[in-house]
């Protein structure tokens, strides 16, 4: 299997595994106004702790979610849906012939993956326990429209029938598991059965919250442009704007009905993360053609402006791409038309966000201001982090999620806005504690 190959990699290596650290001045946390007793955070995979394109914890690295970081920060306890042994399978780094390759993850739909390639661990079929409270709510791949439906045709956009017995027996499933919705990342939450719906929204207003986060909105903008602006899925369309503040409104009148207390977060522009920015005609020193549009026969040479996904880079190693007769999959190339539509669609959304919090009193957390500085490049605890790939430190082997030292540094920007909003004196997570890139 053909991989994406990094030369000379070893001296990034030893500076993203150092751990240096900044002293801080001894002080008293302190709650100011806020009650973090009961903390919960409802989010998609950002908030869940996904990295490397799936949930694995062998090195804490679901543990140490940005919300589990901010809850050790405010010393109060946190629950969290862990998986075991190689969890959903997940992305790599191999050392081969003196080079460092990335292995993605076992693929069961293909039949030509890596023979190192990490597949799910069995146990990971039934995962987690419905029964537990957790405090952490996050759902990879959860859109702002899922989590409530206002009928049964959007329910079952979000679950699934197995089998005519089933159907009849109102059975909503996922891969053969009554009562689980389609995306396995929610597993640990009972959804009922299509007669007894138990919504997302139902698990909100069940978890007797005093203060939340709530970062759900990204997957509503993110999953049409990671499948280059095809809407190959129900989950990969555009939310509409006016369903989005409908719904999102739901979410944040469950938690003041119960007198929480919280932030919110916006969206960022995901287009300038690793997924999106590491192949380009710059490095590839080729011609690339790509098909323009979803539904075009328009085949052209790549522009700058165009963004090649880093999934392409495996397929233009095996020669596609190359020519016009062969362009790469419209699914692998988010056009440079579609860039503009994708970056209007974050500020649109980004705007209900604004909107919703302030009609209910909540602060946002600006993770599209945060994220624009990462991609700069930021020093934090003495240690340098970017938004490049694998050598930038912050990101995780996906391009899209951050790793746990990118989590420390989202929970530190969480935890500035909660302590100006609260009066609250929450010491920041010592970024150089965290776990970078892990390398073979």
């Amino acid at each position: 299997m053909q991989t994406l190959k990094y030369l000379s990699i070893f001296a990034a290596a030893i500076l993203l595994n150092s751990c240096l650290k900044t002293d801080f001045d001894e002080f008293e946390t302190t709650t100011g106004s806020a009650n973090f007793s009961k903390f919960v955070s409802v989010g998609d995979s950002y908030t869940q702790g996904l990295q490397d394109g799936g949930l694995h914890n062998e090195y804490g690295q679901q543990e140490n979610s940005f919300p589990a970081i901010i809850a050790k920060q405010m010393g109060t306890p946190f629950v969290q849906p862990l998986v075991s042994g190689t969890g959903s399978g997940y992305m790599h780094l191999a050392y081969r012939n003196e080079k460092i390759e990335v292995i993605k993850a076992y693929n069961d739909d293909i039949t030509d993956n890596d023979p190192e390639a990490i597949h799910y661990d069995p146990s990971y079929n039934y995962w987690a326990d419905t029964t537990v409270t957790y405090n952490n709510l996050g759902v990879g791949g959860l859109n702002v429209r899922n989590v409530v439906s206002k009928n049964l045709t959007q329910a079952l956009e979000y679950h699934t029938y197995l089998g005519t017995t089933h159907v009849s027996q109102g059975v909503l499933a996922w891969n053969g598991v009554g009562g689980q919705p389609i995306s396995s990342y929610g597993r640990f939450l009972n959804f009922g059965n299509i007669n007894n719906r138990i919504e997302y929204i139902d698990h909100v207003k069940s978890s007797n919250a005093t203060f939340f986060t709530n970062w759900l909105g990204v997957n509503d903008a993110m999953s049409w442009a990671k499948s280059g602006g095809d809407a190959v899925s129900g989950s990969s369309e555009q939310t509409n704007p006016i369903e989005f503040r409908e719904k999102y409104d739901t979410i944040l009148a469950a938690f003041q009905k119960m007198g929480a207390q919280g932030v919110c977060a916006n969206i960022h522009d995901f287009t300038k993360s690793p997924l999106f920015t590491t192949v380009t005609l710059e490095k590839v020193k080729k011609d690339i053609w790509i098909k323009e549009g979803a539904d075009t026969t328009i085949i052209r040479k790549a522009v700058p402006e165009d963004l090649i996904l880093l999934s392409a880079s495996s397929l233009i190693a095996k020669g596609d791409g190359l020519t016009q007769a062969n362009p790469l999959p419209h699914q692998q190339v988010l056009d440079k038309d579609e860039v503009i539509i994708a970056r209007n669609h974050i500020q649109q959304l980004n705007a209900q966000i604004y909107a919703a919090a302030a009609a209910y009193g909540y602060p946002v957390v600006d993770m599209y201001a945060f994220m624009e500085k990462l991609n700069a490049g930021v020093t934090y605890d003495g240690i340098a982090l970017t938004a490049v790939f694998i050598e930038g430190g912050a990101y995780s082997l996906d391009g899209l999620h951050t790793n746990s030292r990118g989590n420390a540094l989202i929970a530190n920007e969480f935890i500035n806005v909660i302590n100006a909003s609260f009066g609250s004196t929450l010491r920041p997570a010592i970024v150089g504690n965290y776990r970078g890139i892990t390398f073979p």
